[in-house]
């Protein structure tokens, strides 16, 4: 009788602690439901998504069993004696409080980044944490002091009430500690793995639904986090054929070195003004299909230049917006090469181009320019001067991420006035950030998030257009071309849009000015193109060859190709002209497509193409 109840107590025991991680994921799948309730299409897909959900629950719950399970195993067949509790409780409360960490970070992340928590995340926030708590709100906090005390509260009390009453040492012959030690190696190991037989669990294992938030909430935040942690970064995550297939089928490397260029400046050394929107999204721009009376003013700028209506951003963060617009180089999924400073520092820069010209050139921006390695990019690539919240009196107005831009924007058009040479200077705005704060009235109301962003879009947009008037006067604008466009797109205002739609990346690009040829004012350009292609046409503008810019094609080439490549950690797409094709990472197949059943294999095709590029875009990355 005692034997059995010692076989009964340790079984009982693991069973408890195996269904202690079981409840620490579903509080985890129960939080993350709640935060995206109104997302997901069909509300079925809810329960779907916990039952489905469970093979990665499993595989994590047992994954964590396994120390516990062996120091009871050399308990029992060498120590023969109790050891401290307090081993497996300080071995509980350390990943207790690390899951509850997780879990309340990963819940803004993903309403910003429309994606689970990632090594990418994690290394970014490290690398930039003024830049995290500058986006840290008090609703927030809130909501995260809630979170963490309901999480906490609900594993203490089962912790206390159900694995400590069975965490007690029972004697028993070493013939069932052999046994029970095999049996559960057995299940141990089934759990992990999903099965004996087959490819092993990922998490395209729990995917189940055409929805992909419902995909998401599938997936266990923690196992996902922990099989990201450990992925090389040194390995081309995009190898779906060979590399020189993938070269062939990428299409920069079959582009002519000489294009056709449309000659739309009225001077071959114009001064340039490139402006950087942050997170402005075709969303709010009338002329792009968007809400009408978030930026008139800009609709007004962009009717006195060359629009282009159907632009992409290359990605879905300010780290590769900006490597994007001035190196004309692509994402790379889930690096970001402005992180590595040794690389970086090889790829070519427009602003080396026109630093080489004997330009003036300057970068502006209302936050610290150290957040993603901005400053150590500009200095390498040809930027003289660096403007950034360092440099404004304490006094001047702020919000939680440095200067406001109407002040960023003074202090710019002071220098432009004493540089006394052409000149390039990059205007990298800042309110309209996360979490969309403004010290002067919410024009759209603060009541959501959505609205906050149309204020503080509003504000860029008035903002922007005094400057423009300001610099209009000055005699230097004859000369002068600016360039306007966006580091990416924005799940807000609509909040509809995934990392796999296109809408998600569709963005502003147009110029204007007094060095655009007349001809060329008021035109509409209804073809796809990239923001990648910014730096070519750059360096096109002083009759300077793009062909060090690999990816970037001008925006004026008379047979340019109409295509524009996005992409997020999690998955990338092709657009062209006949439409939208992406593809799912973790699903490992095509995620979305606006191609229609009879168009399979130009869908198809496409798809091909994409993977070439990225196939190549990585290698490329790999090699600086």
């Amino acid at each position: 009788m005692q034997k059995k109840l010692a076989q009964q107590s340790a079984s009982s025991f693991f069973l408890a602690l195996f269904c202690y991680w079981l409840l620490l994921s579903f509080l985890d799948r129960i939080a993350f439901a709640v935060a995206v309730l109104y997302k997901i299409e069909d509300i079925k897909d809810i329960g779907y998504a916990f039952l489905y959900g469970l093979k990665l629950d499993f595989s994590l719950a047992a994954y964590l069993t396994v120390l516990p399970f062996l120091v009871f195993t050399v308990q029992h067949l060498w120590l023969r004696n109790p050891v401290s509790p307090w081993i497996l409780r300080v071995y509980v409360i350390l990943l207790t409080f690390l899951f509850v960490a997780v879990t309340v970070a990963n819940l803004p992340l993903y309403e910003a980044w429309g994606e689970k928590i990632s090594k990418r995340a994690l290394l970014l926030g490290l690398d930039t944490i003024g830049g995290v708590s500058s986006s840290v709100d008090l609703e927030m906090i809130g909501q995260a002091a809630f979170v963490a005390f309901i999480f906490l509260a609900c594993a203490y009390c089962f912790y206390r009430s159900v694995v400590l009453p069975r965490q007690k040492y029972s004697q028993q012959p070493l013939k069932r500690t052999v046994l029970l030690f095999w049996a559960g190696a057995a299940v141990l190991f089934l759990f992990i793995r999903g099965g004996y037989v087959g490819q092993t669990l990922n998490q395209s294992s729990v995917y189940f639904s055409d929805d992909n938030k419902a995909n998401h909430l599938a997936v266990n935040t923690y196992w996902s986090f922990f099989k990201d942690l450990t992925k090389s970064t040194k390995k081309n995550p995009y190898q779906f054929m060979d590399a020189e297939e993938a070269y062939r089928l990428c299409p920069s490397t079959q582009r002519p070195n000489v294009d056709s260029i449309e000659q739309v400046l009225t001077t071959n050394r114009p001064n340039v003004i490139l402006i950087i929107l942050e997170s402005m999204v075709a969303q709010i721009f009338e002329d792009l299909g968007g809400e009408k009376d978030v930026t008139k003013g800009l609709k007004r700028l962009m009717d006195e230049g060359v629009s282009f209506r159907r632009a992409y951003a290359a990605a879905d963060r300010s780290d590769k917006g900006m490597i994007a617009v001035l190196s004309g180089f692509p994402a790379q999924g889930p690096e970001s090469i402005i992180q590595h400073i040794p690389k970086h520092e090889k790829l070519p820069g427009i602003g080396q181009i026109f630093d080489s010209l004997g330009y003036a050139t300057s970068f502006y921006h209302g936050g610290h320019s150290e957040f993603y390695n901005f400053k150590s990019y500009m200095f390498a690539h040809g930027t003289q001067r660096v403007v950034d919240n360092t440099d404004f009196p304490i006094t001047v107005q702020r919000n939680s991420w440095g200067a406001y831009d109407h002040v960023v924007a003074e202090r710019m058009l002071e220098d432009l006035k004493e540089d006394g040479k052409p000149f390039f200077s990059i205007f990298y705005t800042l309110v309209n950030h996360e979490p969309f704060h403004l010290s002067s009235a919410y024009h759209f109301g603060n009541n959501t998030k959505a609205n906050a962003y149309r204020s503080t879009a509003y504000y860029t947009d008035t903002m922007l257009c005094s400057f423009i008037e300001k610099i209009k006067i000055e005699p230097w604008y004859e000369n002068t071309i600016v360039v306007v466009t966006s580091d990416h797109g924005h799940v807000y205002p609509l909040e509809k849009y995934g990392l796999e739609r296109p809408e998600r990346y569709h963005i502003p690009l147009f110029l204007f000015g007094g060095a655009l040829r007349k001809e060329w004012c008021g035109k509409k350009v209804e073809d796809v193109v990239s923001q990648l292609d910014i730096a070519g046409t750059l360096a096109h503008f002083v009759g300077v060859s793009s062909t060090r810019f690999k990816y970037s094609q001008d925006l004026f080439s008379k047979n340019r190709e109409h295509m524009a490549f996005y992409n997020a950690n999690g998955n990338f797409g092709i657009i062209n002209n006949d439409g939208t094709v992406s593809y799912d990472m973790l699903r490992r197949d095509i995620g979305y497509s606006t191609f229609p059943k009879d168009s399979i294999r130009l869908r198809d095709s496409l798809m091909q193409i994409a993977k070439g590029y990225y196939h190549t875009v990585f290698n490329d990355f790999l090699s600086y």
